[in-house]
């Protein structure tokens, strides 16, 4: 019951576990898709502006294909809500090019075969 409050009031999931390995997930399409390292994408410290894009296109990813709040996408990503929502503005402008549109239409395709949760294995790897 708490955990339900919670996730309510500040968008928090119960199982933070899980929407780490989404991020993970969005995160290493996005690198295969972009030619920039997994590392690279999640660093803190200054990198390159492909990286910061291949980054912005991760948590853009994940706030639309999983209808994650800003303060989920943050949590997921390890990151403050104000960039997360920076990141996302910043694709919403990029995507007006039909071109850039197109290639972000094909990750948000790949990132929607996400597995759901099996039950019946969830059980079996604890």
């Amino acid at each position: 019951m708490i955990a339900e409050a919670l996730e309510d009031i500040w968008a928090i999931t119960p199982d933070p576990r899980r929407d780490r390995l989404a991020a993970a997930f969005v995160t290493h399409t996005v690198a295969l898709a972009t030619g920039v390292s997994p590392n690279a994408i999640a660093s803190h410290g200054r990198t390159s502006k492909a990286a910061a894009r291949a980054r912005q296109i991760a948590i853009y990813l994940a706030h639309v294909n999983f209808n994650w709040p800003l303060i989920r996408v943050a949590f997921a990503f390890n990151r403050d809500r104000t960039t997360c929502g920076h990141a996302c503005s910043r694709i919403e402008d990029l995507r007006e090019d039909q071109a850039f549109d197109a290639r972000m239409a094909a990750l948000e395709a790949c990132v929607k075969q996400a597995p759901d949760t099996i039950p019946e294995l969830a059980g079996a790897f604890r």
